[in-house]
């Protein structure tokens, strides 16, 4: 006879009793129906409980526990028989599945049939107490021998680590741990039975439990040894403590956001306090680049870089990467630089974008505080050297006025000379360049006069190479200095515009002035290619004609990024010495005044060209002209 076929023989000598889910018997084996007998009570389509004599209470609990799908086994009770009124057995309860795994199902078997000695009476209910208690404790309770092998799982083991009983017992209980815990399980348990040096047992730990699903949770595990018979069994009771290390987890968590935030809090004060006392533009972003980097999510894997106008300032080795967040730096109304910061690992991970969102936060608040900062530290700068200007100017007037007396001095005694001399004479030479020198310094005060008026004066009717022949004289000498070639093409006959022709010269100053450096700061001494050109044409721009005067100059050209904040005011690349950034900025706002504009064409170390186009339109002269003018505009016409 086979294996199965004993084991199948050894359960037919033993009472079964099948029932469905409503508690109702559906089948009855041979050896029930002996034991059972075959009255009305207990058969076929009447309620399991009448089988038993006790109280329904006592036993239901453990039909409901089969229905869910555990394995219970070492119940007593007291059943009906045909021999007796009653008698005491241990019985188990088994679940019943379709293909599914649902279950449909009971299957009662009765182990044994317990004798009526006072002794046997005391140990099963001795038994049945401790069966009781242990079956309906809260926490998972298990048995294992010395190697390992379950012998026992209580109700609430079945349910935390959802087997059945019939599937865990005997097997070992490294399959309810996870690795690398399950692979050293079986050393741990030889080696205590060998040396006897308690690690866990008596003492209690944490551990790591897997479920039959292969999901892992945290359980507090006790383990306490007893000797059966000569042999060691050991006991262990778990306590599933999810509950409490979610709860440690979210203190963590929240403790870990009030760390990240305080560091925030704190960096942005100094930050603030950086951009109120540092001396120097340089400076202030320096350190601001040094005080991001501590106050990051992850300071040791970050990386922080700042560019602002042409400058770099960055953490030592700086180098982009994938996990890269970028923050314009905006100042006014223009984009100046950007904040960028590099994390040289993968944060990809869900639980961090808490922290990544509060480091995103952190930049953008950094870079909104720096592009604020810069814009109130120009506007204080403008309002300085506005007033600085305006003193220059009205000393430049006092100054031109009181030159003006000592020259008519000059010019008077130089006529006498010329008079008492005969001419041809040295005396009458040195006295007629003295006069014509002297005329030459009251030309260049009246114009530097003319030039720094601040009356509001009226347009009139002017002639672009009078403008130019003007401002000449006044630079003239400076570009020979330089030794720069001037190549001067302005036609007179161009038509007159009307127009403020002392603001003109005011912006052909600038312009002048500018190229001039340009050529020095590429050319540092005489060369063929330093050349300064001012040119004068009509031109028609989108259907209109305009008078445009250019000023071209071969010089070190102008980079792209400053292109378009070369209007801007006192924004300037040139040193405290050499220009205050008003320059262009006015002359950009004169020409607008005259329905113009300026535009700017540029090649590093090739040539700037700087074009001023005024409107030769009827109309817009029309606009302009003041009451009183009709002569004046007949005569343009």
């Amino acid at each position: 006879m086979s294996v199965k076929s004993r084991q199948r023989a050894a359960l037919d000598d033993k009472p079964i009793v099948e029932m469905g889910q409503d508690g109702i018997i559906r089948h009855l084996n041979e050896a029930a129906k002996a034991f059972y007998g075959t009255g009305d009570a207990v058969s076929a389509g009447t309620p399991i409980h009448g089988l038993f004599l006790s109280e329904r209470g006592e036993y239901a609990p453990f039909l409901e526990r089969a229905l869910r799908g555990e394995y219970l086994s070492g119940l007593y009770a007291l059943h009906k028989s045909a021999a007796k009124d009653y008698v005491r057995v241990e019985y188990s309860l088994h679940p019943v599945t379709d293909r599914l795994g649902s279950v449909t199902g009971l299957r009662l078997l009765v182990q044994r049939q317990l004798d009526e000695s006072p002794q046997t009476l005391q140990v099963w209910e001795h038994d049945a107490w401790v069966k009781g208690l242990v079956e309906t404790a809260v926490d998972a309770i298990f048995a294992i021998d010395e190697h390992g092998h379950v012998e026992y799982l209580n109700s609430a083991a079945q349910h935390m680590f959802q087997y059945d009983g019939s599937e865990i017992l005997g097997k070992n209980i490294r399959i309810l741990m996870p690795n690398p815990y399950s692979d050293r399980h079986n050393e741990y348990l030889r080696r205590y039975i060998e040396t006897g040096v308690r690690k866990i047992i008596g003492i209690g730990r944490d551990v790591v439990c897997k479920r039959k699903d292969n999901t892992t949770f945290p359980a507090h595990l006790s383990v306490s040894e007893v000797r059966l018979e000569g042999r060691r069994v050991f006991t262990g009771i778990l306590r599933n403590i999810s509950a409490q290390y979610e709860a440690q987890a979210e203190q963590n968590r929240l403790l870990g956001e009030l760390q990240e935030r305080n560091k925030k809090i704190t960096c942005l004060y100094s930050v603030g306090e950086v951009l109120r006392a540092a001396e120097s533009e340089g400076e202030m972003l320096e350190k601001v680049v040094h005080l991001i980097r501590p106050a990051c999510f992850r300071p040791q894997i970050s990386k922080v870089r700042l560019d602002f106008d042409e400058q770099v300032y960055e953490c030592p080795t700086f180098t982009g990467s994938r996990w890269m967040q970028s923050f314009t730096i905006h100042v006014g109304n223009r984009s100046r630089g950007k904040l960028c910061v590099a994390y040289m690992e993968d944060l990809s991970e869900p639980a961090l974008e808490h922290f990544l969102r509060e480091d995103r936060n952190l930049f953008e608040a950094v870079a909104h505080t720096i592009g604020e900062a810069i814009e109130r530290r120009e506007a204080e700068a403008q309002v300085i050297q506005a007033s600085k200007l305006a003193s220059i100017g009205e000393l430049a007037a006092g100054v031109g006025h009181e030159i003006n007396n000592p020259i008519n001095g000059i010019i008077n005694c130089a006529d006498l000379l010329m008079k008492h001399a005969a001419p041809g004479t040295q005396t009458f030479q040195f006295a007629q360049l003295a006069r014509s020198e002297a005329d030459r310094i009251a030309t260049i005060v009246r114009n530097l006069l003319t030039f720094s008026r601040q009356e509001k004066e009226q347009h009139s009717l002017a002639r672009i190479c009078d403008v130019v022949t003007v401002t000449l004289s006044l630079c003239k000498k400076k570009i020979e200095k330089s030794y720069i070639q001037l190549q001067v093409d302005v036609p007179d006959t161009l038509p007159r515009i009307k127009c403020r022709s002392e603001r003109l010269q005011q912006v052909l100053m600038n312009l002048i002035i500018n190229a001039i450096h340009a050529l020095d700061d590429r050319f540092s001494s005489p060369d063929p290619g330093k050349v300064l050109n001012i040119n004068g044409f009509i031109t028609e721009e989108q259907g209109k004609d305009y008078l445009c005067l250019e000023v071209l100059d071969r010089g070190a050209g102008i980079a792209p990024s400053i292109r378009e904040r070369l209007f801007d005011p006192f924004f300037t690349t040139k040193g405290r010495d050499r220009g205050t950034g008003l320059g262009l900025s006015v002359s950009d706002g004169i020409v607008k005044d005259h329905g113009g504009y300026i535009r700017v064409e540029s090649e590093v170390n090739d040539y700037t060209s700087f074009k001023v186009f005024l409107p030769l339109d009827n109309a817009w002269k029309l606009e302009h002209e003041l009451p009183g003018d009709s002569n004046q505009r007949e005569g343009m016409a």
